[in-house]
């Protein structure tokens, strides 16, 4: 029978979130891909995990890795972080850190005590140094400095060797669940050139094998501080085509893997297989350049677009209608979500209003324009482009979709403006609405400046810097009317997750920052 969760507080990582490819319902052919690395799909020798992930970096670097296709539950077998914080419950339990206290009552100054008895693949202890160096190093990156935003690095100093003196540069009610994106490495041995491949961590697991869009092969440690995992060796194999994963779970090439909506049925239907599907804090939304040289850069014109949109048939289409229209421009599985967030525009309670878009589109100058849709190549963000292209020709106007690659998907939407469109995943590991209406027009700015773009930045930051929940709550309805009032985006659906795995698999865990633990898996 399917089992359907649907998660409150699941999130998916910024960098990018574990969307899964659309495609056909079945698989299309029995070519399983290269399974270097394999000691076989076999799942009766109880201590190998064979496990489909997809879309590959080129880097086993826990700062350069990104979310996509699962690589950074892969990472999370060898690297750790400070603390996580459990689907479940959405609490924290801590990992490599003990303990995390205000000093004196402050928001800003705190005691962080670490782990003792941990060691590296390597043998090296874990010490205080090490959590300083990581923060450092993520601090320095453009890629990673989110991980530690607000973290003052001048002033944060080691006290003795498991005991951190800690400052912010100012409070962030999103900086604790945010820094469980954060991996911690060995100072004395970290290089950029050698971690790529052979990276160290704390992990229960050590990287053996890695060959780039191939697999990647980790073995259990003796000496892991930890729980042992019952599992000792997990092998991670690279599957780009939908069908080769579909297949393996089949076969039983492997034991756990992402597909889609369009595969539930048919993977239920294999009997030594089950499905689990959960809203995980990600949505799809269609992002606007705001600025002077495109097309949108008025309101009326990205209202004409947002109501061409026609944000069921992505459900229908990309998603099999297991999709949500959501009502704002987030998931609505948000923690700190409130009622009164839901429909503030007419975007929502009026949508897909072809006759006021080429109203809009007519006021705005829009029509007999060209827009340019850019996507990462996912095949559902490709769906989404496609319907909003054919919704802008009920209107008079036309587009071009060009799609990248998710490597460098991220940094030109980062750095270019050269787009009018862009189909996104707005999602942090704090799950809170603060950080995402906050932080993406200031991480990704659109183009946006002004008077306007001033005073929302002004209002955002004001946001995320107050301590009390319910003051802060009343700030970001404050600025998601302000949100709306501009139309920095137009939310457009859930993007539903769908595990497929191994009847006989155990212990199947998440955690609210949207990671699998492998290492807790069992048969």
């Amino acid at each position: 029978m399917k089992k359907v969760t649907l998660k409150p507080v699941t999130l998916i990582l910024i960098c990018l979130i574990l969307i899964v490819a659309a495609a056909c319902g079945s698989p299309a052919s029995d070519d399983t891909g290269d399974t270097s690395g394999d000691t076989s799909g076999d799942s009766a020798a109880k201590d190998t995990l064979n496990i489909g992930v997809f879309l590959d970096t080129g880097t086993l670097d826990p700062v350069f890795m990104t979310g996509k296709g699962g690589y950074l539950s892969v990472q999370r077998t060898y690297c750790e972080p400070l603390w996580d914080y459990d689907l479940e419950t959405g609490e924290r339990f801590w990992v490599l850190a003990t303990a995390f206290d205000p000093v004196d009552g402050s928001d800003i100054h705190y005691t962080m005590k670490v782990r003792e008895g941990v060691t590296f693949s390597n043998g090296n202890p874990l010490t205080a140094e090490d959590i300083l160096f990581s923060i450092k190093l993520n601090a320095e990156d453009s890629r990673a400095y989110l991980n530690v935003k607000v973290f003052d690095v001048e002033k944060t100093t080691v006290t003795d060797d498991y005991t951190l003196d800690v400052w912010y540069t100012a409070y962030d009610p999103s900086q604790e669940p945010g820094i469980v994106q954060m991996q911690i490495v060995d100072a004395e041995s970290y290089d950029q050139a050698t971690y790529s491949d052979n990276p160290v961590g704390t992990g229960a697991y050590a990287v053996t094998d890695y060959v780039v869009n191939s697999h990647v092969t980790v073995e259990r440690r003796d000496d892991y501080w930890g729980e042992k995992p019952a599992v000792k060796t997990i092998n991670f194999k690279c599957m780009g085509e939908l069908s080769q994963r579909v297949n393996a779970i089949e076969t039983g090439d492997v034991d756990f893997t992402l597909v889609t909506t369009a595969d539930i049925d048919y993977v239920e239907s294999l009997g030594t297989a089950t499905t689990e599907v959960s809203n995980v804090g990600s949505s799809l939304i269609a992002q606007y350049n705001m600025g002077n040289t495109s097309p949108l850069n008025s309101v009326e014109a990205r209202e004409a677009v947002s109501y061409a949109i026609n944000r069921q048939s992505i459900s229908d289409i990309a998603y099999n209608g297991y999709a949500d229209v959501i009502n704002w421009g987030a998931s609505e599985s948000l923690q700190e979500m409130q009622d009164r967030y839901l429909n503030m525009s007419e975007l929502y309670t009026d949508s897909y209003n072809i006759e006021k878009a080429k109203q809009l589109a007519e006021q705005s100058g829009l029509v007999g324009k060209t827009l340019r849709i850019v996507t990462n190549g996912d095949a559902n963000y490709i769906t989404a482009a496609e319907v909003i292209q054919n919704g802008l020709e009920e209107i008079g106007v036309s587009a071009e979709i060009i799609n990248y690659d998710q490597a460098s998907y991220f940094s030109f939407l980062m750095s270019e403006n050269e787009y009018d469109i862009a189909i996104n995943t707005p999602v942090a590991p704090s799950n809170l609405p603060c950080d995402i209406f906050g932080n993406y027009p200031v991480f990704i700015p659109q183009d946006w400046n002004g008077a306007d773009h001033d005073a929302y930045i002004e209002l955002a930051q004001k946001t995320n810097a107050t301590y009390d929940q319910a003051t802060r709550e009343d700030l970001v309805y404050d600025l998601l009317g302000q949100f709306n009032e501009h139309v920095l985006w137009y939310g457009l659906c859930e993007v539903p997750l769908v595990y497929a795995y191994n009847k006989d698999l155990k212990n199947i865990k998440h955690t609210v920052s949207g990671l699998t633990l492998y290492q807790n898996m069992a048969f």
